[in-house]
């Protein structure tokens, strides 16, 4: 799964590594997004999972795309285009087993896929979305029933796909043989998924830095940054860091007065709010901080889960709120 710019890391660069490591396929969400890949070169089959809408047609086509059949109008694009010849070869159909959000009905799944390979098209995978792999086992357990039985059911009609998947990083733990394919996301950046979550040793591949701009020493009572929600309780020494809520640190992230930056291998304490562009840090107990060193901001330490946990979010929202203005390097 390289969508939403490969969870922050950077679309174009994590698909180069992944094509060239012989990923098979590249999961997308948007048209807009598997467009990007294609004008850098990439050329791996892109399976996009928002579908075909109406007025896409083309694209896909021109862009060998694989386009997800998860509703009746993506169905129906889908079949108007293959009217039309301007249809893909290739589609993907989901099937809602418990997520409720995008997906035909089980019982409407036969019925779509032989709509479709009448039309001409090849239904070349069957997929669902778990809700809860990473919370709730037995939900998980009840989804991958209900998608087997339809997967079998398609066996004895004769459509069985050649591709049937439903885990995410969470379901690789709940993987079953009848499923051909798997959709790593969270997992394949190096978090793991909480409570549940496969037995596999990963570690965080991206750590993102940003300098320090300025380190002053400041009298007890002095108040910082926008509304001035936090004093200094002591004379101490503050250091300001050039990452900002623009550029993906959650603006609460001080509000539970836990958020931290680790510099010289030292925790320097979040103080006052969050800032569009600069964020300041508590150095008093860290004297040699100086400026131009270097703050992790994302990491082993802090980590993905810690931030979600300041910001009352989840990982996934952190990884994927790094902006695009933030610098890529990769190693």
């Amino acid at each position: 799964m390289v969508k939403a710019d490969a969870y922050g890391h950077g679309g174009v660069g994590v698909a180069r590594v992944l094509e060239e490591s012989g990923v098979a396929v590249l999961g997308v969400a948007y048209l807009e997004e598997a467009l990007v890949l294609r004008r850098a070169g990439i050329g791996a089959p892109l399976l996009v999972f928002a579908g075909c809408l109406a007025g896409q047609e083309r694209a896909f086509v021109e862009h060998g795309l694989t386009p997800v059949v998860s509703s009746a109008e993506t169905l129906e694009v889908a079949l108007a285009a293959a009217r039309g010849e301007r249809a893909p070869w290739r589609v993907h159909l989901e099937v809602d087993t418990g997520m409720t959000r995008l997906g035909v009905a089980p019982s409407e799944a036969l019925a779509a896929v032989r709509r479709l390979s009448e039309a001409g098209l090849v239904v070349e995978g069957v997929m669902t979305h778990l809700a809860a792999a990473d919370q709730d086992a037995a939900l998980t357990g009840l989804q991958l029933d209900r998608f087997d039985t339809l997967l079998a059911d398609l066996a004895g009609q004769g459509c069985g796909p050649s591709l049937a998947h439903a885990a995410n990083s969470s379901g690789l733990a709940f993987l079953r043989p009848s499923h051909t394919a798997v959709r790593p996301g969270l997992l394949l950046y190096g978090v793991r998924p909480r409570p549940l979550a496969p037995d596999i040793d990963v570690e965080p591949v991206m750590s993102v830095t940003a300098r320090v701009l300025q380190v002053r020493p400041v009298s007890a009572g002095t108040g910082v940054s926008y509304g001035v929600r936090w004093r200094a309780r002591r004379p101490s020494r503050l250091a300001t860091v050039a990452f900002g809520y623009a550029d993906g640190l959650p603006r609460t992230a001080a509000a539970s007065e836990r958020g931290f930056v680790v510099l010289r291998g030292a925790r320097a304490p979040i103080v006052g709010a969050v800032c569009m562009d600069f964020t300041v840090v508590d150095v008093t107990e860290i004297p040699s901080v100086v400026e131009g060193d270097e703050a992790v901001v994302l990491g082993e330490s802090p980590s993905a889960w810690e931030l979600a946990e300041w910001a009352g979010t989840n990982p996934w929202q952190i990884l994927a709120a790094i902006a695009p203005r933030v610098p890529r390097v990769y190693a």
